[in-house]
């Protein structure tokens, strides 16, 4: 009797490091370099980027057909490590050199918001709360290893289903691309 292999992924471990490394790196970059967080204000953007841009690679690198359920796991694997890769490199930044990531972000929404409330007294009470928030916000903070492990947790467990909804958007955008002829 012949066994048969069912659902397993045509992608070599090979690929899946390759997915979880480039995924992972995405995110680093969009959450902890200066301005580029703000694709994260839009929806995490970067995060679901990370997934799309990961699992596109990955297909066409090792030329390999993925479910949409295959692109969502191995980008919620992705997804995962580069949240925990984010938090930690975070925790890195804020006590080596006192830089707390997505701060100018923050200062450019905030900024925005203040220029759009200019004569509009309904929305200062909101714009005033941003303020305050950003105040918080840049107070210097002192992390337990505790609170260091929760939030690379959650960190992770957040980015995971939306890189992973990047990887599967990655795979119905080839597919397409595939049924065109492209």
């Amino acid at each position: 009797m012949a066994i048969e292999k069912v659902n397993q992924s045509p992608l070599p471990f090979k690929g899946k490091l390759y997915t979880v490394v480039l995924g992972s790196a995405i995110i680093l970059l969009s959450t902890t370099v200066p301005y580029l967080t703000l694709f994260n204000v839009f929806l995490f953007a970067g995060i679901f980027l990370a997934g799309t841009v990961a699992l596109h690679h990955t297909i066409m690198r090792f030329q390999v057909r993925l479910t949409y359920n295959q692109a969502f796991a191995l980008g919620c694997l992705a997804g995962l490590v580069g949240g925990v890769v984010s938090e930690g490199v975070t925790y890195v930044l804020m006590e080596l050199f006192n830089y707390r990531p997505g701060t100018e972000s923050l200062a450019l929404v905030i900024d925005w918001a203040l220029e759009m409330s200019k004569g509009r007294p309904e929305i200062q009470q909101q714009v005033q709360a941003l303020v305050a928030a950003e105040k918080q916000a840049l107070a210097p903070v002192k992390l337990s290893f505790v609170d260091i492990l929760m939030n690379m947790l959650f960190s992770g467990a957040f980015y995971a289903p939306i890189t992973g909804l990047g990887g599967a958007f990655a795979v119905l955008r080839l597919k397409r691309k595939a049924s065109r002829g492209e």
